[in-house]
């Protein structure tokens, strides 16, 4: 290999490498390195190719040498700043990034990923100034309007969220996050007709597919002597909220086979909210085992009935307890005196929206130092491990192991004087059941909570407890510590003779 021949080759191993045949990238980059172990462009593609393989480690060792040999490249910094990223390094890729910005200041995605560390780190000040950078650079940056729009919404602006996001759709018409942002931010500010619209670009998501159905989907046509199957979709909160609307079908003549996950099962049942209650698995991929004339999932309900919040239906409960169930609970849990309270601090922790909406036991224990109250944790997974490490004190009693399904949770929940929660699927059932439910809501909350309210048109007599900035737990808790002590002392003061 002559002298000559290395920029043909490091050309060559670039261009393999961008039409993914990464094989020969590598070998030809590494003959490369193999005569000049200085040579920093041969270390910067082994490096990528090491990343495109999946093996982060050694591509973050790569770029790193290569960056020492020649230090004022502003790709082989991007380049490790987003491996960094990847495996979670903030600290580390934010500096990357940043260095590579001080090399090429209208590097447009290193601004954009910094201004995303930023957000993650709480700092929205700077992500918005990250994300206006990325502008500047590209006007038509989809991704960079459509992250000033979260981050308004995360701060509680949907007015300003949906100026960003209408800009994002423009130069991205098509993007579904961005739909169902502008979705979100629609429903918020009770702009239910746009936004459910809106709302059904969920089904062009990755994560997210409708039911192969061999029938037609409803469109609103009268369902008088026919039947409709209605199925379950996403998470559990939904189901729960949506499952109301379900008489609303039957009222308009309508037959209803409505099929839930086996979770919900016995709780749906005792509602006979449907005609024919169907469960599916898991891995059950096959069409129901009943005839149908149409069907809807089930978060396409409200499209058709809520129009305004006055349309909202106001039973409550529509959902209730098993009685036997609801029996054992009271002998269990009567023994005693003081007011009963059940926590919740996380949702499923796998899920995304989660790291946002979750607290930790840590956030509420100052609850426990309300006298004269009796907590019960009806928390479920591995968020119930912290009882262990924060609750030395044996102040909170823990049944969770217990709640085997809905219902028999739905039957200890009814047993309780009140339930303080973060958004999960137990504040939709303890609205449902009519049990005085406080909602602890972070700013960026879900759509379903609306803006800047105390109330729930969703479930009445709920309130909602708003954090005042993102991630500011402790205020929202020190308030909610006082009214519990208000609370106690109202009740109390009924129960008097």
């Amino acid at each position: 290999m002559s002298e000559e021949t290395i920029p043909q080759l490091l050309q060559q191993a670039t261009e393999f490498y961008a039409q993914g045949n990464l094989a020969k990238a590598g070998a030809l980059a590494n003959q490369v390195y193999g005569k000049q172990h200085d040579n920093h462009h041969a270390l910067y593609i082994l490096g990528m190719v090491a990343n495109a393989a999946g093996r982060d480690t050694l591509a973050v060792t790569l770029l790193q040498q290569a960056i020492a040999i020649h230090a004022h490249h502003p790709y082989y910094y991007f380049h490790l700043g987003s491996i960094l990223q990847g495996q979670e390094r903030l600290v580390r890729a934010k500096d990357a990034y940043q260095s590579a910005l001080q090399l090429k200041p209208d590097f447009c995605e290193a601004h954009l990923n910094l201004g995303n560390i930023q957000f993650l780190e709480g700092d929205a000040g700077g992500a918005r100034e990250s994300f206006q950078a990325a502008i500047a650079c590209n006007p038509n940056h989809a991704t960079a309007y459509f992250n000033l729009g979260v981050l308004s919404q995360e701060e509680g602006d949907h007015e300003a969220a949906l100026l960003s996001i209408d800009r994002s759709l423009q130069c991205h018409p098509d993007a579904p996050q961005a739909h169902m942002a502008k979705a979100f931010s629609l429903l918020m500010l009770e702009r239910f007709a746009e936004g459910w619209l809106e709302y059904e670009w969920r089904w062009r998501l990755d994560n997210l597919s409708p039911r192969i159905c061999p029938k037609p989907r409803w469109q609103g046509e009268s369902l008088a002597g026919k039947s409709i199957y209605v199925y379950t979709e996403q998470g559990f909160g939904d189901a729960i909220m949506v499952c109301r609307l379900l008489k609303l079908l039957k009222a308009g003549g309508a037959r209803v086979h409505f099929e839930c996950k086996p979770e919900l099962e016995s709780l749906l049942r005792l509602a006979e909210l449907s005609d024919l209650l169907h469960i599916r698995q898991p891995d059950d991929v096959d069409p129901p085992p009943f005839d149908y004339d149409v069907h809807l999932p089930i978060m396409s309900l409200p499209g058709f009935f809520i129009q305004t919040l006055a349309d909202i239906p106001k039973e409550i409960p529509y959902l209730k307890a098993d009685p036997d169930r609801l029996l054992y609970w009271c002998r269990r849990l009567n023994p005693g005196h003081g007011l009963k309270v059940g926590l919740n601090w996380s949702g499923n922790p796998n899920a995304t929206a989660n790291r946002y909406r979750a607290c930790t036991l840590q956030d509420l224990y100052p609850l426990t130092q309300v006298p004269g109250v009796r907590f019960f944790s009806l928390q479920k997974g591995s968020p119930a491990e912290q009882l262990r490490f924060v609750d030395k004190e044996g102040k909170i009693t823990d049944y969770a192991d217990e709640l085997v399904d809905f219902a028999e949770t739905a039957a200890l929940l009814s047993n309780l004087d009140l339930l303080i929660s973060t958004d999960t699927a137990v504040v939709h059932l303890a609205g449902a059941l009519g049990i005085p439910t406080w909602t602890l809501l972070h700013t960026g909350s879900e759509w379903r909570w609306l803006a800047r309210r105390d109330d729930s048109p969703w479930y009445p007599g709920m309130r909602l407890f708003r954090q005042k900035t993102p991630k500011d737990w402790a205020s929202m808790i020190a308030d909610v510590v006082q009214e519990l002590k208000i609370y106690r002392r109202g009740l109390r003061k009924r129960s008097m003779p």
